[in-house]
């Protein structure tokens, strides 16, 4: 039995044994970078702080313009008036406060608010549903330091100097109107006949307004007594 045929390896005219044709070897197989999943997790981590910054970059940049209390105020005060409130740009919130162009013609507060405070959109009602009236009165005595704007206080007539004093039935203080809602302390002023006096404008509830107006035009001195309360 011969043995088995192997065909020889060519030999070119250089001696070295080539390989036959038709068994060439295998391409070695190049990495591929983008199918690490470490690439692609950057790749993420860098879209992601790319959308972030822009959109941060976009929040800052979008703001409205809202109300602010430019001076304290007290119920019923036409926040329409002049110096009553100025304007600030916020960050877009919710409908807490009132923008710019939301305030009605006949706005009034509903409540006493301080100066620099955001105008609140539930401080805010129209001027027909507050049955109070401004009224200015000059007070014969000051008011304590620590009084402001939104504070109640009782109003009181005292008897004109005139009267005669001494007496067992020489005229008492009365009390006029109660619970009537500071809206402003004006400066002291002192006169040569009245003494030195302080204009105060106040809220009156309608029904009193004849009251207060009648003491107001009376002879004798009106005092503002605080009751400790504010609105």
């Amino acid at each position: 039995m011969s043995p088995a045929f192997r065909r020889p390896r060519s030999q070119d005219s250089t001696g070295t044994t080539t390989t036959p044709r038709g068994r060439s070897r295998p391409p070695r197989l190049r990495p591929r970078p983008w199918r690490d999943p470490r690439l692609a997790g950057g790749i993420a981590l860098i879209g992601a702080a790319v959308a972030l910054g822009a959109w941060a970059v976009d929040a800052a940049a979008r703001t409205e313009e809202i109300y602010v209390l430019a001076q304290d105020v007290a119920p019923g005060t036409d926040l329409g008036a002049d110096g009553v409130l100025t304007v600030v740009s916020s960050h877009p919130g919710t409908d807490t406060y009132v923008r710019v162009g939301d305030l009605p013609a006949d706005a009034v507060a509903t409540r006493s608010l301080k100066a620099g405070e955001l105008l609140p959109a539930t401080a805010v009602g129209p001027a027909q549903e507050q049955n109070l009236r401004s009224i200015l009165i000059e007070v014969a005595q000051g008011l304590p330091a620590d009084v402001r704007a939104g504070d109640y206080v009782d109003l009181w007539a005292l008897p004109a100097q005139s009267a005669a004093t001494g007496q067992a039935d020489a005229p008492q203080a009365e009390l006029v109107a109660q619970n009537l809602i500071i809206v402003s302390i004006g400066q002291k002023d002192t006169g040569l006949v009245s003494g030195t006096t302080v204009s105060v404008e106040v809220l009156v509830p309608t029904e009193l307004v004849g009251s207060v107006l009648t003491a107001v035009g009376g002879q004798g001195p009106l005092v503002l007594v605080p009751t400790g309360q504010s609105s």
